[in-house]
């Protein structure tokens, strides 16, 4: 089990660290709720306020076990309301499979030919003799996907669709292409060979795949905010499925698709009562949108029956008793910091006349901003919003204006730390992959976690992680270094 932690700090930066990597007893909810309990106690990490995990039945036991420990011991915020975030790159994932459950004949004769080209070495050595002869340059080749994940079939398509010229030459000078793909059968009939419209349908694939592919890339970032980027693109996603849904006559295999997707996009986000709030909250948690866009979002979404508008008071109601969770923590920690000076003896040098004119004005200007009772959210909703500005730095507006907000930033600090997938400990396994190598075997599993957690913290928060592609950098990183912090973090956890 890899868990990472995700937190802004006091700079109002966004980090993550892994703390922990190893091995559980079991693979059942109960386990790996210890599993989490022990990391917490070892790193004397006292408070929780959510967990993103993936749609797993043990996650969900997991999470309601976490629940009653965390009630048991009086940490829990807002009674745990939050508690639970589902992955959405993986509730994503679902949607999308759910649509190419029977994928089109094109994409399976497309994945046949760059199977039978990848077979051989001599093969593929042809192959790229006839891309250059056609001009077609690139470091990325073919590569074949892997049927259960959608992604792949996009990247295969994507990278296969430049040869298109190429995979009609290699027809031209090789028999044998041919015979092979025409003895692949499904329980459609023949397979065979790619031909000019089974292009055509990739393209049109790829724009499908190319729209949902972005999305994940986006919300699967762990160096920016992704809580606040929800509600705007998971949206624009399922206007996008009804139009393609509607376009039954002009592509009926993509409008059978859509209307797959729709219906497990509902599933999972078509109530609000059965989500995590906090993946709205967090909208209204960035100056640009507030409440404003969240209504209008919604409503445009589920016009029917008002069921917009409710879904918008319900998250409005949600994120005001959030708040008033932050407030009280707030007070609670000016009041124990109150100073015991007094401004008494300044103000009786004033005089009378010059406190009633001050008292006078303070009434005054109140009346003009209507600002009497009204709390800092409040405050902060009835301001203007920012500019709709792509590159808009969140947490850079809260570092400024959060002595405005003393309150409801500590309220912004945790909802916009919140990360809405698991890709960022999901990773760790790549890399734990690259450590634990034929060469590494005999590690013990403590070595292990040492290594990954200390090799994350050496990079630190100032890049991403390391895909598969950039594996030879880690090589350029002083291994001794890492052993060395690896067995210094583990002499400070272990007493």
């Amino acid at each position: 089990m890899c868990l990472t932690a995700h937190f802004i700090d006091q700079d109002w930066k966004l980090r993550k660290k892994i703390i922990n990597f190893g091995e559980l007893k079991g693979h059942k909810g109960v386990d790996i709720a210890e599993g989490i309990v022990d990391c917490l106690d070892g790193w004397g990490i006292k408070k929780v306020f959510s967990i993103t995990v993936d749609n797993a039945s043990s996650n969900d036991t997991a999470v309601a076990k976490l629940k009653e420990v965390f009630n048991t011991r009086g940490i829990s915020i807002c009674d745990n309301a939050f508690l639970h975030m589902r992955c959405v790159a993986h509730i994503l994932n679902l949607v999308v499979s759910d649509g190419l459950g029977d994928i089109s004949l094109s994409v399976k004769r497309i994945r046949e030919a760059v199977r039978f080209i990848r077979n051989s070495p001599e093969r593929l050595k042809r192959f790229h003799e006839f891309a250059a002869v056609q001009k077609i340059e690139g470091k990325r080749g073919l590569c074949l996907d892997v049927p259960t994940r959608w992604n792949s079939t996009f990247l295969m398509l994507q990278a296969a669709e430049r040869f298109e010229k190429v995979f009609m030459m290699y027809e031209m000078y090789d028999e044998q292409f041919r015979k092979d793909l025409e003895s692949k059968k499904d329980r459609h009939g023949i397979i065979g060979v790619p031909e000019k419209t089974d292009w055509d349908n990739a393209r049109r694939m790829m724009g499908f795949l190319g729209r949902f592919y972005d999305f994940t890339l986006k919300i699967s970032g762990s160096h920016y905010t992704t809580s606040n980027l929800f509600l705007q693109e998971v949206h624009s996603l399922y206007h996008l499925i009804n139009k393609w849904v509607e376009e039954v006559e002009k592509d009926y295999d993509l409008s059978v698709m859509a209307k797959k997707m729709k219906l497990k996009y509902e599933k999972y986000w078509g109530d609000v009562d059965k989500m995590n709030k906090l993946l709205y909250i967090a909208t209204v948690m960035d100056p640009r949108y507030k409440l404003g866009f969240l209504e209008y979002g919604l409503k445009r979404v589920y016009p029917e029956d008002g069921k917009g508008g409710r879904m918008a008071e319900d998250v409005r109601k949600a994120t005001f008793e959030l708040f008033a969770h932050y407030e009280q923590v707030w007070k609670s920690k000016q009041h124990k910091g109150a100073s015991t000076a007094t401004l008494t003896p300044i103000v009786e040098e004033c005089g009378n006349d010059v406190i009633d004119v001050l008292a006078e004005y303070k009434r005054h200007r109140e009346q003009i901003d209507g600002a009497v009772n009204k709390s800092e959210l409040e405050r902060y909703l009835r301001e203007a919003d920012e500019p709709m500005e792509m590159n808009f730095d969140v947490l850079g507006w809260w570092k400024v204006n959060c002595s405005r907000f003393p309150a409801l930033s500590m309220m912004a600090k945790d909802v916009l730390a919140v990360p809405i997938s698991t890709v960022a400990s999901e990773s760790a396994f790549s890399a734990g992959g690259r450590i634990l190598d034929d060469f590494r075997s005999s590690l013990t599993p403590r070595i292990v976690e040492a290594l990954i957690c200390s090799s994350d913290w050496i990079r630190g928060d100032s890049r991403p992680s390391l895909d598969e592609e950039d594996a030879e950098e880690v090589d350029k990183i002083d291994e001794g270094k890492i052993l060395k912090l690896a067995l210094h973090i583990y002499i400070v956890i272990d007493f």
